[in-house]
């Protein structure tokens, strides 16, 4: 299922979505180029020997390049993209960190500006603003899923939900 069209967005991606809904946010991590990695769900060994003592969850989240805000009640607690310096970087890291062990209540996307919203038990949210003018050719966003499925939106309003081993 791929498409250029932002139409229905809002109503495609829960259902997409829908078993995600009340996992635990298990393991956040950061990758190469700060990705944001979070692991929900059932944490197994990677299949690959050199990965092996690492584990995944059964689902993984990714977000490349497109800052992100927490929220606490209410309260911005950190935009990542107003981190300048590698201390205020580390600083953020570790706030992101704080969704660690939280269930997600929901998550929602708005059509127009592609903003994806990760709701948290204990009244937390991460938000995602993807830069819709981007243009590095990256997803602004991945979900790869436990059905060997990945939804990719972006670049732009561009997204995509199909198997793993599909090109």
């Amino acid at each position: 299922m791929d498409s250029k069209n932002n139409h229905n967005l809002e109503k495609i991606i829960p259902v997409i979505t829908q078993a995600l809904i009340g996992e635990t946010c298990n393991q956040i991590s950061f990758s190469y180029g700060d990705e944001l990695k979070l692991h929900f769900g059932e944490m197994t060994p990677y299949e690959h020997p050199k990965l092996a003592h690492l584990l995944k969850g059964s689902w993984r989240f990714g977000a490349r390049a497109t800052p992100c805000t927490v929220k606490h009640q209410g309260q911005i607690l950190v935009v990542t993209s107003e981190a300048d310096t590698d201390e205020q970087t580390a600083i953020a890291k570790e706030i992101v960190k704080q969704l660690e062990h939280k269930k997600l209540l929901d998550l929602t996307v708005e059509a127009e500006t592609i903003r994806l919203t990760l709701s948290f038990e204990d009244d937390y949210q991460l938000i995602l603003d993807p830069d819709l003018e981007d243009d590095s050719g990256l997803a602004h966003w991945e979900l790869f899923m436990p059905t060997e499925q990945i939804l990719a939106i972006g670049p732009g309003y561009f997204w995509s939900c199909k198997s793993i081993y599909e090109p």
